[in-house]
């Protein structure tokens, strides 16, 4: 560290008209960068039929810096605060108030990114986003984000019409707040290919995630990861079109990983199945997603699946298989989304109940937008027999309205 220091004060020494504009050149590329802004507010209400019903009426606020570039490098970072502002009727899964309904929104104030971006890696907190968010994600619907720390990086030149991601992660940063420590290497290699009347989109991935040793009284700990759950995913995705006609394949296969024990880490399959067909201003999609015994994808934004009331966030112990059909539609400047899902286990067909999805947001101008939600999932009487998997006895209701201001 001394020797570093004595050369770059000779070499400041030797050339001072140079470091003086480098340093001038480094100062304007800070000083001329671009500020955004936005506020999410939300409310949500609950309705479990084992708790007192939740509300919860939160503001997400961001503010983020991004320099200009300075040498092919550009720095970034986002401030993140989200604040109740109600009577904190709801489990935050933070605040001890269990005898209501979750609704993972805590309270908090941080540094949700800051990182150092230049020739295609990128070092530091981020977001990591690969496909479609179904193993790794940034679980963007939460009013906290899921953060990564680590060093990425994204080639799309290499190979043509072929997107390289390559990534290692340290910690991961979860929705309320709490951090992970692990050891993650992940892969993506995502291709894309129009000829015609036919578009495809084909994905090679692999995801090992290494969960450290802590100890147990370590407050800022989620869930209780251990070493003996560490997992690999490897797998593919292949989605694209024909015409108006959608369709989309994905496998994965699950197995241990370093320190990782049969029990906390089982063999396990994924596979999810969808046709569409595009109407024009509707789409209607047929999907079919299966989750073996003991597959799971805790780094996933799983809202996006499994129908909006989470019941499914975490695999069912016997599996899951979600056969669902979706209609997308868009009308006088609205755009609606209508769901059913009917779930079952995977091992013994056990039927687990049914949900009910919809959505309609607006962009009401370049800076708003809105929203209104709902979900509904009933469960079904042979889920309510179940010894395990307590929650998917309960029906449940959800339903938001949210409001967005970009400045």
């Amino acid at each position: 560290m001394n020797k570093l220091l004595a050369i770059s004060i000779s070499v400041a020494t030797l050339f001072p008209s140079l470091a003086f504009a480098d340093a001038q050149e480094l100062m304007t590329a800070i000083s001329s960068g671009k500020a955004a802004m936005d506020v999410r507010l939300r409310t949500e209400w609950v309705d479990f039929t084992t708790t007192k019903e939740a509300t919860a009426i939160t503001v997400r606020s961001t503010l983020a810096y991004k320099t200009a570039d300075y040498q092919g490098f550009t720095g970034f970072i986002q401030f993140e605060d989200v604040t109740n502002l109600g009577k904190e009727d709801y489990n935050s899964t933070l605040n001890g108030k269990t005898q209501y309904g979750t609704i993972a929104d805590p309270s908090l104030t941080q540094v949700n990114q800051v990182f150092i971006e230049a020739y295609g890696a990128k070092v530091g907190r981020q977001k990591i986003v690969y496909d479609n968010a179904r193993f790794v994600g940034d679980v963007a619907w939460r009013q906290n984000d899921q953060t990564f720390d680590a060093v990425t990086y994204t080639n799309k030149v290499l190979i043509p019409s072929t997107t390289l991601n390559l990534g290692y992660v340290n910690k991961i940063h979860n929705i309320v707040g709490k951090i992970i420590p692990v050891s993650a290497p992940m892969l993506n290699v995502r291709y894309s290919h129009v000829a015609g009347d036919f578009g495809v989109n084909a994905s090679a991935f692999y995801y090992g995630v290494e969960y450290d040793a802590v100890a147990a009284t370590n407050a800022n700990v989620a869930q209780n990861v251990s070493p003996a759950g560490s997992f690999q995913h490897i797998g593919t995705k292949i989605d694209g079109s024909f015409k108006d006609f959608l369709y989309e394949v994905s496998f994965a296969q699950q197995s241990e990983y370093a320190d990782a024990t049969p029990v906390g880490t089982p063999d396990a399959n994924y596979i999810d199945l969808q046709l569409g067909y595009n109407l024009g201003p509707v789409t209607i999609k047929l999907q079919q997603e299966l989750l073996e015994k003991g597959f799971k994808t805790p780094l996933a934004t799983l809202h996006a699946f499994n129908g909006w009331a989470d019941k499914f966030l975490i695999t069912p112990v016997n599996g899951l298989e979600d056969t669902n059909i979706k209609v997308l539609a868009k009308y006088a400047g609205l755009n609606v989304v209508l769901a059913g899902h009917s779930f079952k286990t995977d091992t013994d067909s056990i039927t687990l109940g049914t949900e009910l999805n919809f959505s309609v947001a607006k962009n009401i101008n370049k800076n708003l937008s809105v929203m209104l939600k709902g979900a509904v999932y009933e469960a079904d009487t042979d889920a309510k027999t179940l010894t395990t998997d307590a929650g998917l006895k309960t029906d449940t209701k959800k339903g938001w309205v949210q409001a967005m201001y970009k400045f």
